[in-house]
């Protein structure tokens, strides 16, 4: 002989309406710890930009400073920062240097020596971002 049981779920309804509001405050706060990150960095990068006094044939000294700023992706839930083009086209010889090269003429383009600006602003900034993140992630809540 068996017996039917019933249960019956009050406030499931707003129980679910809390826990999707507590999903779009924490995607709100992600988001803003983003931006403020990818700020940080876009300003530290450009600090520690290197701008060449030499005179130029093709753009202006500081071309290269100008262009760094963050790109966002996922509705703002990631970024990347760097040096953007056109501007900012020559940015992996700056950052890894060169070695010594020449054009399929033969003339000499000599070596670049590596002056690395986007991975000290990035490692500088690493684990502030990584803290923030944690603290949102794990941070308790009543729904």
């Amino acid at each position: 002989m068996s017996k039917n049981i019933t249960v019956t779920f009050e406030g499931v309804g707003a129980t679910i309406r809390a826990i999707n509001m507590f999903d779009m405050q924490l995607k709100k706060d992600l988001i803003a710890t983003v931006k403020e990150t990818a700020q940080a960095v876009s300003k530290d990068a450009k600090a520690r930009a290197p701008v060449s006094n030499k005179p130029k044939k093709v753009g202006k000294s500081g071309d290269l400073k100008r262009s760094i700023r963050p790109k966002y992706f996922e509705q703002g839930l990631s970024a990347t920062v760097a040096p953007r083009r056109p501007k900012g086209a020559h940015r992996h010889l700056v950052e890894y240097g060169t070695v010594r090269r020449s054009n399929k003429k033969g003339a000499n383009r000599g070596k670049m020596p590596s002056n690395p600006f986007m991975d000290p602003a990035e490692k500088s900034n690493e684990s502030r971002y990584n803290q923030k993140v944690r603290s949102l992630v794990d941070r308790d809540r009543t729904i």
